[in-house]
């Protein structure tokens, strides 16, 4: 009777094991988003921008993220003049980033959402960058 709750106690670790090294990287970046969210969102305010969360949409494949202007960086025609170059600096950014690399590797998607910290229904800015945009 105790050989039979042994090998039970093992299929179940080994089964355990398996699901766990079988979490699709679609899995780990819901996790580590929704984590993320929880765990430090919204930050705090640096240089006029804050992040309130960031989502998997795992339809697109996409790492959303969701942003605050706030105080002099939250003006709708200044961005609007300024467009070109803030989808630059974004990629820029994107493209050095290190933490994100596991994900441009396997072909995901970043977008980038951000509201008026006065009106927060209203977006300033909405862009997305697929592998052609960051890749080498």
């Amino acid at each position: 009777r105790n050989m039979a709750i042994r090998r039970f106690f093992y299929f179940v670790v080994v089964i355990s094991i398996f699901a766990a090294c079988h979490r699709t990287l679609e899995d780990r970046a819901a996790e580590e988003c929704k984590e993320y969210t929880e765990k430090k969102c919204p930050t705090p305010v640096v240089d006029n921008t804050r992040l309130d969360s960031m989502v998997f949409e795992r339809s697109t494949r996409t790492i959303h993220y969701y942003h605050s202007l706030i105080g002099d960086a939250d003006n709708k025609h200044a961005i609007a003049s300024q467009k070109g170059k803030l989808r630059k600096a974004l990629c820029e950014a994107l493209r050095t980033d290190p933490g994100t690399k596991v994900y441009k590797d396997a072909g995901f998607n970043f977008r980038y959402t951000y509201h008026s910290g006065k009106k927060p229904t209203e977006v300033l800015i909405d862009m997305t960058y697929t592998k052609k945009d960051f890749g080498d």
